[in-house]
């Protein structure tokens, strides 16, 4: 988070303190660089345990800091001289950049080494390697690093107190490859503040489609990546679990638990209803964790200026919405003028 905190304040706070979260290629293939790191192997001794002729390497270590109110997994810790440093392990090809890696990178590097610091150990340098172009760079450890590395500690802290989400950063590089940019909006937020015209951004195209079972009885389970229905005559129909999108289950079928976890962890959610159609509820997974966001429905559902105003705008998109469909599938030979100009008269807001 505090690397989040360098790169953009708004993610940090958007991920952080409003529990947002979005699966990018980037994000994919961070979380694959890191799967073999993560089995740890090797131990990290005590401080006093490490000789000035020992050589250590440590995988996967958790460490805190009560000072610092921090909390650390470090990829790699390797000591030699009596000295440790850590290593941190990034997706990608090094940058050409002076610095050799960016800002929020070493910020991050910096943290994890004032992490082992208060736990005792002597560290004046750290390493970053970059997992495609299989290099290493050297990060010293110096003051002017370590200032900023407090600074972004303490700013995160400080937006998180507040309450209050900082703005978007405006015309940045960096939006366009973020992950969560169709969340944060960017371009859409400074619109409204400054009238700044918005970017193109390529919206990616969700394929995903609902499953219905509706012969019974029949079981639901998972092999792989992949949901498997089987009916009583033990005829087979699969379905992919990227390609789900619901899960709907009409009468006597059953689920296995493995299938409703992964189906849970991958917020795929389970409707269930007889076999007559009548809904009887749905298995969903932790679902949306933005408290601020349910706070502020919340507070806004004992509006009723609020709640007319919402109801308006609903009634006015559904109306306009009608009119498009009618436009689009119209084939009469005369445009249907009577009813488009009732559904435009109808619109609270106009249409």
């Amino acid at each position: 988070m505090v690397n989040e905190f360098q790169y953009c304040p708004r993610l940090a706070y958007l991920e952080w303190v409003q529990g947002e979260w979005a699966e990018s290629a980037d994000t994919a293939e961070g979380r694959s660089v890191h799967r073999r790191i993560d089995r740890g192997s090797g131990g990290l001794p005590e401080p006093e345990e490490i000789g000035d002729d020992e050589r250590i390497h440590a995988r996967s270590v958790t460490l805190s800091s009560e000072r610092l109110g921090l909390i650390a997994k470090l990829d790699l810790i390797e000591a030699e001289g009596g000295a440790v440093q850590p290593v941190d392990y990034k997706r990608g090809r090094r940058p050409h950049v002076p610095a050799g890696a960016y800002e929020p990178e070493l910020v991050q590097l910096c943290v994890q080494g004032l992490v082992l610091e208060d736990n005792g150990y002597r560290c004046n340098e750290g390493a970053l390697y970059f997992r495609e172009s299989r290099e290493r760079v050297r990060v010293r450890l110096d003051e002017a690093l370590r200032s900023k590395a407090l600074a972004a500690v303490h700013g995160l802290r400080l937006i998180a107190a507040g309450g209050l989400i900082p703005p978007p950063l405006e015309d940045s590089p960096k939006c366009p490859r973020c992950s969560l940019v169709g969340i944060c909006l960017p371009d859409e937020v400074n619109y409204f503040r400054h009238g700044a015209a918005p970017r193109p951004l390529a919206v990616d195209r969700e394929l995903a489609l609902p499953v219905y079972v509706q012969a019974t009885p029949a079981r639901v389970r998972k092999r792989g990546e992949t949901l498997v229905i089987q009916t009583e005559n033990d005829h087979e129909t699969t379905a992919r679990l990227i390609d789900t999108s619901h899960l709907v289950l009409m009468g006597a079928v059953d689920v296995t638990a493995p299938t409703l976890h992964e189906l849970m962890r991958r917020e795929i959610p389970v409707s269930w209803y007889t076999g007559g159609g009548w809904f009887l509820g749905h298995t969903t997974g932790t679902g949306h964790r933005n408290v601020e966001l349910r706070t502020a429905q919340y507070r806004a559902s004992f509006d009723p200026t609020f709640c007319l105003r919402l109801a308006r705008g609903l009634v006015a998109s559904k109306l306009r919405n009608s009119r498009t469909l009618l436009f689009r599938d119209w084939r009469g030979e005369t445009p249907p003028d009577t009813v488009l100009g009732g559904l435009h008269r109808s619109a609270p807001c106009g249409c």
